[in-house]
């Protein structure tokens, strides 16, 4: 699909793709055809940064999320010296988040992992997965996963009555999570770069017209997604880009992104995109409260 963009649409940048597993496939191919391509919600860390100088990632990297997130849950439940990871290991962003990036910040803060479980996407039963981390009594939790899976083994965790303090990757960043979990994801800490409950009149308004259109709460997907194609607008835009040029208006928008530094988005407000070819920006943290993510950092 890359190439077919690139070699027979003549595009001047691609958006996309989404998922980290689906961008390790694409960037590569166009940043060797030397075509901008912008991953809005990839957060696995490294693969823009692989594949420079043409890829970019507008997430912020699941590195830069989880350490504060693990510091603010620590914070939390200082009690907590001992953990289990429990990884989706078919979801690249959550195998990395829970093998690459959660381990070393925890260990740093004086946290052992005891065990790291696994599961995969599709699977419908974690009985086995989480008997096996109640007996290792550890005194907390940490889940990576997509939210459907997620949201299982949150209830098979309840269900077993373990009690222990969860904190959870990205993923779990909907309210499709929240709504499967219900009552038993009351206290689980996550991190986000877009949270549709911020204050900002700007992102209310633009929260309540997505619900309208799409009868469904808006997630970090589609701010990120709707941010993203700003910012590649306002490249065009200032850039000149006109399209009778194919390969100067590709330099012309890959040399826009790479240069964005405090670049105001309506949703995601300022970002700078580091040497790595990563959007920088502030995180939020949240607890999940009566069913809603409720912003606590």
């Amino acid at each position: 699909m890359a190439r077919k963009l690139i070699d027979s649409d003549k595009v001047a940048v691609i958006v996309g793709p989404m998922s980290s597993s689906e961008s390790e496939v694409a960037l590569p191919v166009a940043n060797r055809m030397e075509t901008p391509i912008i991953t809005p919600t990839a957060a696995k860390p490294g693969i823009a940064t692989a594949n420079r100088p043409w890829a970019f990632g507008f997430a912020t990297t699941a590195d830069k999320l989880d350490g504060s997130l693990v510091k603010a849950w620590l914070e939390k439940y200082p009690s907590v010296k001992t953990v289990v990871v429990l990884v989706d290991v078919k979801d690249a962003v959550s195998n990395s988040e829970c093998t690459r990036v959660f381990p070393p910040a925890l260990e740093a803060l004086g946290v052992k992992v005891l065990d790291t479980i696994s599961f995969q996407t599709g699977d419908i039963d974690f009985s086995a997965q989480v008997t096996k981390a109640s007996g290792l009594k550890p005194d907390g939790v940490v889940l990576c996963g997509l939210y459907t899976e997620s949201a299982h083994v949150v209830k098979e965790i309840r269900r077993q009555r373990m009690t222990q303090p969860i904190v959870a990757g990205i993923a779990v960043m909907s309210d499709r999570f929240n709504s499967l979990a219900g009552a038993d994801a009351n206290g689980i800490m996550s991190v986000t770069d877009f949270f549709a409950g911020d204050q900002d009149p700007t992102i209310g308004e633009w929260s309540r017209e997505y619900e309208t259109r799409f009868k469904n709460p808006p997630t970090n997907v589609g701010a990120l997604t709707y941010d993203t194609l700003y910012l590649t607008r306002e490249c065009i835009r200032q850039r000149g880009v006109a399209g009778k040029d194919v390969a100067a208006d590709r330099t012309a928008i890959r040399d826009c992104w790479a240069q964005l530094k405090d670049a105001k988005a309506p949703l995601t407000g300022a970002n700078t995109i580091n040497a790595d070819g990563y959007a920088v920006r502030k995180a939020t943290i949240v607890t999940i409260q009566g069913g809603k993510m409720v912003a606590t950092h």
